[in-house]
């Protein structure tokens, strides 16, 4: 159709301008537009490439806040976690993963909008480097299954009590490295195809607008704000994916 390079354009900018503004959930804007358009075998390559592009900047500004000891259990849990998920992409119908992603998405615009009433989970040790661990895995699955490899980590990393600058920390790196992580499997089931290379063509304008807009109002707004637009646009997409 006409309209499918405008919504490709489109998805893409929505997505690097939150992603810019936030360091996360790129995948879950892209993918919440995207899938009304294309099947997850094509949107899902799409977007890992489109959030490295993004996230290559990203981390790079970030790098001081990244501590290896505490991203290494997300890493190696992912290991295992991205290819049960490429698994069953191959197997799962595009209407049931687009159901899924839109509770997704709902699920997760209802507990960010409860954030400050969340606990926080005081672990240490071996209990608190398991439990990464296992979120790691978690993530590496809807990673290699939706591409929504942050949604976990970052969730999980707000439990854990740590500040702004120490989550986007671990989930920044951690979605980077996922993400290349699950590009490899992808391209060795043979999902990265001519018509990825030709939709990133029409994403990477859109990807510079966007995030250069994104880092623009993060400066300009306030944090409580922006994060309130970010949430009720999730919740919004997710109830169009669901209907």
């Amino acid at each position: 159709m006409w309209s499918d390079p405008l919504i490709i354009f489109g998805g893409a900018f929505a997505a690097a301008l939150v992603a810019g503004s936030t360091g996360f959930a790129f995948a879950i804007i892209g993918m919440a537009i995207w899938l009304h358009i294309m099947p997850p075998t094509r949107a899902v390559p799409l977007v890992v490439i489109c959030s490295i592009t993004l996230n290559l900047v990203l981390v790079w500004r970030l790098w001081g806040a990244v501590q290896m000891e505490r991203l290494k259990p997300f890493l190696f849990g992912a290991l295992v976690g991205v290819p049960l998920g490429i698994a069953a992409l191959q197997k799962l119908d595009a209407t049931a993963i687009r159901v899924f992603v839109g509770a997704l998405v709902i699920l997760y615009s209802v507990v960010m909008m409860r954030r400050t009433h969340m606990p926080v989970l005081k672990l240490a040790g071996r209990t608190g480097t398991a439990l990464d661990g296992l979120v790691g895995m978690l993530g590496g699955f809807m990673g290699g299954a939706t591409s929504l490899n942050g949604l976990f980590p970052t969730l999980w990393s707000g439990l854990r009590g740590w500040d702004k600058r120490e989550q986007r920390g671990v989930f920044q790196p951690y979605i980077l490295v996922v993400h290349l992580y699950t590009l490899l499997w992808l391209g060795g089931v043979g999902n990265i195809t001519r018509q990825t290379f030709s939709d990133l063509l029409l994403c990477l304008p859109a990807l510079a607008a966007g995030g250069y807009v994104g880092f623009r109002y993060f400066h300009r707004i306030s944090d409580q704000t922006f994060r309130k637009l970010i949430l009720i646009l999730f919740l919004v997409s997710g109830v169009i994916l669901c209907l």
